[in-house]
């Protein structure tokens, strides 16, 4: 992997982090601005697509932090924190990959990040998918709700968890792009392992997002939407023919 890769990369996740906490912004926008430096070095000013998408989004993520101050702006540093997440994407797609094998240390990375997401991601998807349906008797019927579980106590499970599992799972899919660069010749490859498993990410972004308007079946939907898609990548992919390295043998 070329510097530019790995700034990149780097600037991806660290961003994925800033939905969580937004004082590490100016990091990610960093990584992303050396990364368009390097690629500039390396090849030539804006010799690629991936130059101008790793600059817009590094002053993205620069003018998102800015909004701190403006709590009242935090549907507006979301959006901005998204377009730079999926400009970071773009750019890692643009890049130059070139291939080779990879380190044992990589593979370890890759299925360790997301076993922990597995297993992090089923505790939080199944206390977020109770708090919404609880939150749903409380608006309804409140008689009803009174044998449930607290309203507190599921939500606690459900943000602890979920962001263990979505920082897993960040950290899993770039180390999976890593490994397509030497597999496939390109990050993100129309297979069916890996795109179900970057659209279960992008489920569990526009969730964290829109997490405050959230309501109810639409909330615990989506929660099931993205689990579902990133099932859907360990169980169901090899079986429509993927590629991937750790396709079923039958």
């Amino acid at each position: 992997m070329s510097p530019a890769n790995l700034l990149a990369l780097g600037g991806v996740v660290v961003l994925a982090l800033g939905l969580f906490w937004p004082r590490v912004l100016h990091l990610g926008a960093l990584l992303y601005l050396g990364a368009a430096l390097a690629d500039a070095l390396a090849k030539g000013v804006f010799s690629g697509p991936a130059q101008p998408a790793l600059l817009l989004g590094g002053l993205l993520a620069l003018r998102g932090e800015s909004l701190l101050q403006r709590p009242w702006l935090a549907p507006l540093r979301r959006y901005l924190l998204l377009l730079a997440l999926l400009l970071g994407f773009f750019a890692l797609k643009a890049l130059s990959h070139p291939g080779g094998a990879h380190p044992l240390s990589l593979s370890l990375l890759h299925g360790g990040a997301f076993l922990v997401a597995y297993l992090a991601l089923a505790v939080g998807v199944g206390a977020g998918v109770m708090c919404a349906l609880q939150d749903l008797r409380l608006r309804r019927s409140p008689e009803k709700a009174v044998r449930s579980a607290p309203l507190w106590s599921l939500r606690r499970l459900e943000r602890g968890y979920l962001r263990v599992g979505y920082l897993a799972a960040t950290l899993g899919l770039g180390s999976g792009m890593a490994w397509a660069w030497g597999y496939f010749g390109s990050p993100l490859a129309l297979d069916p392992k890996e795109l179900s498993a970057f659209l279960g990410w992008l489920s569990l972004t526009f969730y964290f997002l829109l997490e405050e308007r959230l309501r109810g079946l639409s909330r615990a939907g989506l929660l099931l939407l993205a689990y579902a898609l990133l099932l859907f990548a360990f169980l169901g992919a090899p079986f429509l023919g993927s590629r991937h390295p750790s396709r079923l043998p039958f």
